[in-house]
């Protein structure tokens, strides 16, 4: 080692230059215990990110739990440098897709609940207004029957009969379904009222069948 003032060579353990007097320094060697930072654990980003792409498009919350609970945990590791921050995009997606999965399957559900409760709501609410439509019609029928019973032959009645009576061609069919009448005998006709809604059952239609009597309605049976 040479002395930084005037060049004489001072060996080693010298503090002190022996011409000049000048303090000398002795370099810092390296410390042999240094070394470079290694992460402690290697990250688990792609599994993470498979996992919340499987939960979007197929398994759910069977592959989005773990994706959520494991995309949380690596993403504080990640904060405190214990994983590697290049795992920190495809962590924060799979956990993102992971939670979207787990919930979405429940959203759908919800979703289809309340579609399937409303259209039964829909349904039943269509065909209480059909029933409730047939039964004024047959009522207005059966009022005109009842009418041609105690109508003169003359003028165009049955004499009290209902032999010969006929439903108006305009109430045949209308929009709230159609109409046919039986006549048992002279005294007795049945009217049966075909609605255009599906019944419970699903597979008939609404159905109103009336039983009158010159001054009453004897029956009525209402079916699907």
């Amino acid at each position: 080692m040479f002395c930084k003032n005037c060049g004489t060579e001072i060996g080693e353990g010298v503090n002190y230059c022996p011409k000049c007097g000048v303090a000398t320094t002795q370099s810092e060697k390296p410390s042999s215990n240094s070394s470079s930072f290694r992460y402690q654990e290697s990250g688990r980003g792609t599994l993470i990110l498979v996992l919340g792409i499987l939960s979007v498009i197929l398994l759910g919350p069977f592959t989005g739990i773990p994706a959520w609970v494991m995309g949380s945990g690596d993403r504080n590791k990640i904060k405190f440098g214990i994983i590697p921050v290049e795992n920190k995009a495809k962590t924060t997606i799979g956990m993102i897709l992971g939670i979207i999965g787990t919930f979405g399957i429940f959203i759908f559900i919800f979703f289809f609940s309340a579609l399937s409760t409303g259209v039964s709501v829909f349904n039943a609410s269509s065909m209480q207004a059909n029933r409730d439509a047939l039964i004024a019609d047959g009522t207005n029928i059966t009022s005109l029957a009842q009418q041609y019973y105690r109508k003169p032959l003359k003028i165009g009645g049955g004499g009290n009969s209902f032999k010969g009576f006929e439903i108006p061609e305009s109430l045949v069919k209308t929009e709230n379904g159609s109409y046919h009448i039986i006549i048992n005998n002279s005294k007795s006709l049945t009217i049966t009222c075909v609605g255009k809604e599906l019944g419970k059952d699903g597979r008939n239609f609404v159905r109103v069948v009336f039983v009158i009597s010159p001054h009453r309605i004897v029956s009525t049976d209402i079916r699907n």
